[in-house]
């Protein structure tokens, strides 16, 4: 078994071409009469239009900026960047620069651009007259970006080519004029609001350099380099400290060695190597010397000699001269000692005085600080200002123009407007363009009267349900015409739809029974096959025989293997009651066919006993079941034999309604149930209607091979 896939390529296409081309050649002298008439009014416009030319200028934005010296203009160049070069297009179409251009060249006055027309008696006023005219004027001129690149094309569109040529090269000439005027004028700005804050900023900094000066002179903070401030006399009198401290220690060591040496003669000795003294030489050699004689004289005489005792005198005397010497030298090392210490706390005093100045003064130092940081600062902006003033000073005259002309515009030969080698084939193109359509919308020249062919796909209409759950409803697969006039038999009818598939011309029912077949498909859960098709109908049990008929033959010519299932009694034909052993080919329709005989068992009550399981047994290996049940109103409905039905479907006639039948439905069956049914309606047509329908197609028909790719391209599956 193979499940079902719909394949969507398989369906008809949505234009037929053979109809359309058919249509378009019976219609050939409608299209050829629009395709002359297209020509004559394009050849009529070239007679009587006026030639326009386009003039071209070129103009190319260089991104490079030429610097004659190291000075930054004022008004940079455009830019490379391409939103910049893009702004460019638009300044050159701006109203500013154009009107230049326009009262510059006198174009108000020009006849090609002032002249109203019948529409004068609209522009009394002078001002209106002058901006309908610059509007024309305006719409003549374009500027456009030559791709990616630098180059701007300024355009100029004119009765003359002379003046096309001219006013573009005008155009072009006024906007480097303005970029070059737009520098200048840049710089004259910048030098006059240059020159008026620079009064400003010197008066700012002789302020800010005057307020410095003060608070020093308030707070006595001396200039650094003339050793004035605090610190540098803090450091001076540290320097000084030190040397009278080394001093000090030097004449208290000398001190207390005097001390140490005491007066006597031995004593003298070392102070004289503590201080150098002429006294203290002369005495210690006057001291050596009397020592010596006294010590000769002693040897020669006696103690009590006279000359011993004079000697003795003398030596005694140098020997008090000797300490009163040495007492002299002590006191005048004391004194040193003394003015050493002296100035060693005077200049101790100072100091701790100017530390204490200065641990006041971190105050003012920081204030000091703010006012020459302010100070400095107002001297380096004058200095820019200065400097960038002398600067813009020297660049007048000196920038250059980026936008330079690399292609003049010059006086165009050929016109550019209009075109005939253009036009001629565009009106030809657009005239059988004009002329098909036409065709299709007046249709073939003799019509087909209604057919076959032209049967509704659908029935749409507004069905007014009655009150329930709306979600109940069964589906309408629509409404479908059948072969056979009304009133004929049952086997005629099917027949007739038999024969349909093969005559020619039954191209548009093959595509509707193979539609219906589609949407009942789309209407089943996937499941290995059988499919089970329950067929009834609501009132007449004919009805639902055609449509499972119809449907039957349609799933056959898809290449599906049908088996139908019919209750009651055919006449010669000899079946059990309960279970079908036998199958035939039902000369009708051409199925397999196999029949359950109620009515020998007792009626109703037998086929109770009958389920689905038994249907299916017989099925065997086909590929859809086509139970055709009685009539919903007969008495012989049991709807647990269509329990396991995968589609319910129910067949009204002409004139049945859908809610008429979703009433019955409601009736007889469940919600479960009726959301696994369906209406479709079934419309016989007229047998002239046939005829004509049979009359009228030449083609062959071809709809047998198209229908069994329907169902026939499917995805190999296991059997099951």
């Amino acid at each position: 078994m193979k499940p079902f896939s719909i394949d969507e390529r398989t369906f008809p296409p949505l234009f037929d071409v053979e109809a359309i081309w058919s249509v378009l050649w019976q219609r050939r002298m409608t299209v050829l009469a629009c395709v002359g008439a297209m020509l004559a009014l394009t050849l009529l416009y070239l007679a009587v239009a006026k030639p326009s030319y386009t003039a071209t200028a070129s103009i190319l934005i260089d991104p490079r900026d030429s610097h004659a010296t190291n000075f930054n203009s004022v008004l940079p160049g455009i830019g490379p960047d391409s939103a910049a070069i893009a702004s460019q297009v638009f300044i050159i179409e701006s109203r500013d620069l154009l009107m230049d251009v326009f009262e510059s060249e006198g174009i108000e006055n020009d006849s090609e651009f002032s002249d109203r027309g019948l529409l004068s008696f609209l522009y009394a006023d002078d001002a209106l007259a002058k901006d309908s005219t610059f509007k024309r004027f305006q719409r003549a001129v374009s500027a456009e970006r030559a791709g990616l690149t630098y180059v701007i094309d300024v355009s100029f569109k004119s009765q003359s080519s002379d003046k096309a040529a001219r006013i573009a090269n005008a155009i072009v000439g006024r906007y480097r004029a303005g970029l070059a005027g737009e520098r200048e004028t840049a710089n004259s700005d910048v030098n006059s609001l240059l020159a008026d804050r620079i009064g400003g900023l010197q008066k700012n900094v002789g302020d800010a350099e005057r307020a410095v000066a003060d608070f020093k002179s308030r707070h006595q903070i001396l200039d650094p380099a003339s050793g004035g401030t605090l610190q540098s006399q803090i450091d001076q009198l540290t320097s000084q400290l030190i040397v009278a401290r080394g001093d000090a220690d030097q004449a208290k060591d000398k001190y207390d060695q005097a001390l140490a040496a005491g007066t006597l003669p031995a004593g003298l000795d070392r102070l004289s190597e503590i201080l150098s003294s002429s006294t203290t030489e002369k005495l210690r050699e006057d001291y050596n010397q009397r020592a010596a004689e006294l010590a000769s004289y002693e040897i020669v005489y006696q103690p009590r000699h006279p000359t011993i005792k004079r000697l003795q005198s003398e030596l005694n005397r140098t020997r008090g001269l000797m300490a009163a010497e040495a007492k002299r030298i002590t006191r005048e090392l004391k004194a040193k000692y003394d003015l050493a210490a002296q100035n060693v706390a005077t200049l101790q005093a100072k100091l701790d005085d100017l530390r204490r100045q200065s641990e006041n003064s971190d105050v003012a130092q920081v204030e000091l600080r703010r006012l020459e940081a302010k100070a400095q600062a107002a001297r380096t902006v004058l200095d820019d200002f200065l400097k960038r003033a002398e600067e813009t000073a020297q660049l007048q005259g000196l920038q250059l123009s980026e936008a330079r002309v690399i292609s003049a515009a010059a006086p165009p030969v050929q016109p550019t407007w209009p075109k005939p080698f253009l036009l001629l084939p565009v009106s030809a193109a657009l005239g059988l363009l004009a002329g098909c359509g036409l065709a299709l919308m007046r249709g073939p020249a003799h019509p087909p009267e209604d057919g076959p062919e032209g049967p509704a796909r659908s029935r749409p209409q507004t069905v007014e349900l009655p009150k329930g759950d709306i979600s109940t409803a069964p589906a309408d697969l629509g409404e479908y015409r059948r072969p056979g006039a009304a009133g004929t038999g049952v086997h005629a009818s099917i027949r007739a739809i038999r024969r349909r598939f093969s005559q020619a011309g039954s191209e548009a029912f093959s595509r509707d029974l193979l539609q219906l077949v589609r949407r009942i498909i789309s209407h089943l859960t996937e499941h290995p096959k059988p499919y089970v098709l329950a067929v009834s109908s609501t009132h007449d049990p004919l009805e639902a025989k055609l449509a499972g008929a119809m449907i039957g033959i349609g799933l056959e010519q898809a290449d599906q293997n049908v088996l139908v299932v019919e209750f009651g009694r055919r006449p010669g034909l000899e079946i059990p009651a309960r279970r079908g052993t036998g199958m035939f080919v039902d000369s009708a329709s051409g199925l397999q066919t196999v029949m359950y005989n109620a009515a020998a068992e007792g009626g109703p009550a037998s086929r109770d006993r009958l389920t689905m399981n038994d249907i299916l047994t017989d099925a065997g290996a086909f590929d859809f079941v086509l139970v055709m049940a009685p009539s919903i109103t007969d008495s012989s409905w049991d709807a647990e034999l269509f329990v396991d039905a995968d589609l319910m479907l129910f067949a009204l006639g002409p004139s049945e309604e859908t809610s008429e039948a979703l009433t019955l439905l409601r009736q007889r069956l469940d919600a479960g149930q009726i959301r696994r049914c369906a209406t479709l309606a079934i419309i016989p047509e007229s047998m002239e209607a046939a005829e004509n329908q049979a009359a009228r197609h030449l083609r062959p028909a071809e709809d047998g091979e198209w229908a069994r790719g329907v169902l026939g391209r499917r995805g190999h599956a296991a059997d099951e």
